[in-house]
């Protein structure tokens, strides 16, 4: 064989290395599938049963958010090319306003959690881009609604903490609903982030104002 077609057999073999992600150890899929009941029964734990004013609905939310996901790997799985074109100071930034905007999004529906909620907890399976998929049944309180499937996402972080990177709930991306509605935005804008931090804030002012109006 010429050294030119060794040298372009490598590059082949090294390529395919690089852009074929592994498959998670016995180990790995194990890991994701103990973080994703973690996070269910501390969320459960936590607003099962419990009336909380807004604030502490808030602060127990946002808890659980850092506790089990990174917002800035979050961050960067939502704005894709554009996360890397910003400075670092301004993806920290952006980074805490999605953290806000989470958590004025859904701390006001965490209310009426019922006691007796059961979500089953299904065998991790490899995903694609290195995460592992874990599925579950949230069973229904009544005899006629049907069980809702949920899908978990995880994978590590920078340091290696499994963390949960998506949730999809009967075939409904949370992440890639916003990574649509984040996307439109910033292509309206010519990829400027500015407009779409100025939007966020919108929504999150106007979050909280649909919030404090609902009964406490």
């Amino acid at each position: 064989m010429k050294p030119f077609r060794i040298l372009l057999s490598l590059m082949i073999i090294l390529a395919a290395m690089i852009l074929v992600p592994q498959s998670a150890t016995a180990t790995e899929l194990a890991t994701a599938k103990k973080t994703v009941q973690a996070a269910i029964n501390d969320g459960l734990g936590t607003f099962s049963g419990k009336t909380y004013p807004l604030a502490e609905r808030s602060r127990l939310l946002e808890e659980l958010l850092r506790r089990y996901t990174d917002p800035s790997l979050l961050s960067s799985i939502i704005l894709g090319r554009h996360w890397k074109k910003i400075a670092p100071a301004e993806q920290a930034s952006f980074s805490e306003l999605f953290v806000r905007f989470l958590v004025s999004s859904y701390a006001g529906q965490l209310v009426d959690v019922p006691t007796d909620q059961i979500i089953e907890v299904g065998e991790p399976e490899n995903s694609s881009g290195g995460k592992v998929k874990v599925p579950c049944i949230a069973l229904p309180q009544t005899n006629t609604a049907s069980p809702t499937p949920v899908e978990w996402e995880v994978t590590d972080d920078a340091t290696g903490r499994p963390v949960i990177v998506n949730i999809t709930v009967e075939g409904v991306s949370l992440i890639r609903a916003m990574q649509d509605d984040f996307g439109s935005v910033l292509r309206s804008n010519g990829g400027k982030i500015e407009p779409l931090v100025e939007a966020l804030q919108r929504k999150i002012a106007e979050n909280d104002r649909l919030n404090a109006a609902l009964p406490r």
